[in-house]
């Protein structure tokens, strides 16, 4: 069994720090996903939920290098007062007496990787388990990722970006919040690598290339299985039937061809139909039309017996 979580692609995407336009791209959709607005005397209250110490110390570190600002708290949420001029910097403007989340600049395909990567830094989640069937679990592969935020637009616009990245999510309501997702392998994939996450990718894509061969592998054992147990049964079934005409008539009232398959089936109980095919320079399909033969003659008569 292997599983790879979300904390893994969070590590990932925190390992290097964007510049310039690709950083600020980040802090939008980390900001968006994830803030909470209030007023005080002073200004705007911006609060962060960063969900982990280590994303919280890559947002902080991030937003001193690019806006020059810094928190005024910082646990367990990032708060910063006089928030305007932050988030006026990350294209985060006021709308209707309110600042409006949503409204995704047009960016280049490095700022759309580093857009979705600050979201899903915000309100992402991934997992992906793989079993073999040992754990006890189902054989088999599950994968889910998803983006959880509280604004229906803004969900439809994180669903409108992805898809123009060839990555296909669907849309569901879950409590008070909306969740883009996607649970197929294919789409979750083309998500890690939007995201600039090579490392996830190939680790995502390896894993479940060696699930499928072990699934291969226990499917052809299965069918060898299945096939000598049906082996097996059938030699058991023309042996029961030899050893019932030999009881009740002998097997010289047989013709000469049955008596040479039956001698030659109870002389190897275990062999296979080609093995005696082989033996007797007969075809398997001619082998097995006399096993037949015997074992009809075997059932015609236990019916006249019982008449």
């Amino acid at each position: 069994m292997a599983n790879i979580s979300g904390l893994e692609v969070k590590k990932e995407i925190t390992k290097a720090y964007p510049r310039g336009a690709e950083c600020k791209s980040m802090l939008s959709g980390f900001v968006r996903s994830c803030m909470s607005l209030s007023l005080t005397k002073s200004g705007v209250l911006l609060q962060l939920d960063c969900q982990t110490d280590f994303v919280r110390d890559y947002i902080a570190t991030a937003m001193r290098n690019m806006l020059n600002v810094t928190p005024k708290e910082s646990k367990p949420m990032l708060v910063y007062d006089n928030a305007e001029s932050l988030l006026a910097g990350l294209n985060i403007t006021a709308a209707g007496g309110g600042y409006e989340m949503t409204g995704i600049p047009q960016m280049t395909d490095e700022n759309e990787s580093a857009y979705v990567r600050g979201v899903f830094l915000g309100c992402g989640s991934f997992s992906a388990h793989y079993s073999d069937g040992t754990d006890g679990q189902k054989g088999g592969g599950g994968y889910h990722l998803e983006f959880s935020v509280l604004s229906e637009s803004f969900a439809d616009e994180i669903m409108e970006l992805l898809k123009s990245r060839e990555v296909l999510v669907r849309k569901m309501e879950r409590a008070d919040k909306y969740v883009v997702y996607a649970k197929d392998i294919e789409n979750v994939s083309n998500c890690l690598a939007l995201m600039r996450l090579g490392k996830q990718v190939v680790k995502l894509n390896d894993t479940a290339i060696a699930l499928s061969i072990k699934r291969d592998v226990n499917r052809r054992m299965n069918c060898d299985i299945a096939n000598m147990t049906r082996t097996a049964n059938a030699a058991v079934d023309v042996i029961n039937a030899i050893q019932y005409i030999s009881d009740c008539v002998g097997l010289d009232s047989l013709p000469p061809k049955l008596v040479e398959a039956a001698d030659a089936r109870l002389n190897a109980p275990e062999a296979s139909l080609y093995d005696i095919a082989f033996e007797l320079n007969i075809s398997k399909s001619g082998l097995k039309h006399r096993f037949d033969r015997i074992i009809q003659i075997a059932q015609q008569l236990q019916k006249n017996k019982k008449g």
